[in-house]
């Protein structure tokens, strides 16, 4: 894998701790000019997320949370980013819509972060986009939404729509052409609807033989499980959350339906246990979509990643999500550190939309290539796939680009 580079524990020392913070300068958005931008003192920067610490999601939430904690430890022992120790500022929403976007006003105008990094909700963080955008906080690394192309907001994983297009077009390279598809009523079904009419018409053979939409929040999928076993499907196409994914699963294996059925990484908890560990037995063979490397690699840095995360003492430390969110607050590090004394907004985004010149490469993820709206903060189009093999994630496909 061409992004698997070993980050020492000296270069990251190397990369955060500099001899002095010099002055703050900002243009705006947040802070008159030069005065210092939200969440920014001589001796900290104060981050934020709001994410599903309880509630049907909690087992993801619980790893995203890890993730943080674990990166903003080793960055601070390390002496901070360019001086500055990290404080975080994490919030539960119980993977409710309206706590999300409570949460993030309160991140925002209450807890006065300078941004957000790597918040989860891929159904409420769309319906703040327009209270980012008035108060131009930076959003690093928000889980799973689509691109809502703002200045403000930059993805570092590959989106849900991206994930699907890869499966379809491994599905296509195995011959698959019949597929059924189950997607929620909301924006992960978008995200399906998205991928179906970019990717299918590459792929003229196969079509859909099946369409079903379940109810956000729902334990019964049954009605939508029946109707795709009824028309037969080679294969299967998740957009559904972690605990349908597992209830789905169910429903298919024990009617002896042993077909491939992929879900994004949201939903597949893809490298964890939150979809795969109450499936049971019937997560064998499930495909997920890989925005991170899978944690039981070897990859150097997932075991640098792995050496931290088994001295965590929360819950969920070991996951995939951990690795996600770990990677993505390593990332936020570095770029703020290329900012220099400079910690104003429009810096931030000078400097990220810089990076198509020069990618933040952390080994355990693709390589970081923001650039210049529109499109340009859609910053890694790549993605992965990995099987459930023994109760065991696998990877099944590195990294790449849908067709």
């Amino acid at each position: 894998m061409t992004t698997r580079r070993l980050l020492l524990a000296t270069a990251l020392s190397t990369a955060l701790l500099v001899s002095g913070c010099g002055s703050i300068a900002d243009d705006g958005g947040g802070a008159a000019a030069g005065e210092a931008p939200p969440g920014v003192t001589d001796t900290a920067i104060t981050i934020g997320a709001t994410l599903p610490l309880t509630g049907t999601a909690a087992v993801a939430g619980q790893g995203l949370e890890a993730g943080l904690r674990i990166a903003a430890d080793e960055i601070n022992a390390a002496g901070g980013i360019n001086g500055r120790q990290v404080e975080l500022v994490l919030l539960d929403d119980a993977f409710a819509p309206d706590r999300v976007v409570t949460n993030v006003r309160r991140l925002v105008s209450q807890e006065g972060v300078y941004a957000l990094v790597a918040p989860a909700g891929s159904q409420g963080l769309p319906g703040t986009w327009s209270f980012i955008a008035e108060n131009g906080t930076p959003v690093w690394g928000p889980v799973s939404p689509g691109d809502p192309d703002l200045d403000e907001v930059y993805l570092l994983s590959a989106t849900r729509k991206s994930q699907i297009q890869v499966a379809i077009d491994y599905y296509a390279a195995q011959g698959l052409t019949e597929i059924g598809v189950i997607r929620q009523n909301n924006d992960l079904g978008v995200s399906m609807t998205a991928a179906l009419t970019d990717q299918l018409p590459k792929h003229p053979e196969m079509r859909i033989v099946a369409e079903q939409e379940t109810q956000t929040g729902s334990t019964d999928v049954s009605s939508a499980v029946n109707n795709i076993i009824a028309a037969n499907p080679q294969a299967v196409l998740l957009a559904t959350d972690n605990t349908q994914v597992g209830l789905i699963l169910q429903g298919l294996r024990n009617r002896g339906v042993t077909v491939p059925v992929f879900a994004d990484q949201g939903g597949a908890g893809t490298g964890g246990p939150s979809a795969i560990g109450p499936a049971g037995a019937a997560a064998e063979g499930l495909i997920g979509g890989m925005q991170v490397d899978t944690v039981s690699t070897d990859n150097p840095d997932v075991e640098h990643w792995r050496g931290l995360a088994q001295q965590y003492s929360g819950e969920q430390g070991t996951s995939g999500f951990s690795l996600q969110t770990y990677s993505s607050l390593r990332a936020f590090a570095e770029l703020v550190q290329r900012m220099g004394d400079d910690m104003g907004y429009a810096n931030f985004q000078a400097v990220a939309e810089g990076l198509r010149e020069d990618p933040i490469s952390l080994g355990a993820i693709p390589d970081i290539e923001c650039g210049p709206l529109p499109g340009g903060h859609t910053c890694v189009n790549q993605a992965g796939l990995a099987i459930v093999r023994g109760g065991q994630w696998q990877i099944l496909q590195e990294f790449q680009a849908p067709s």
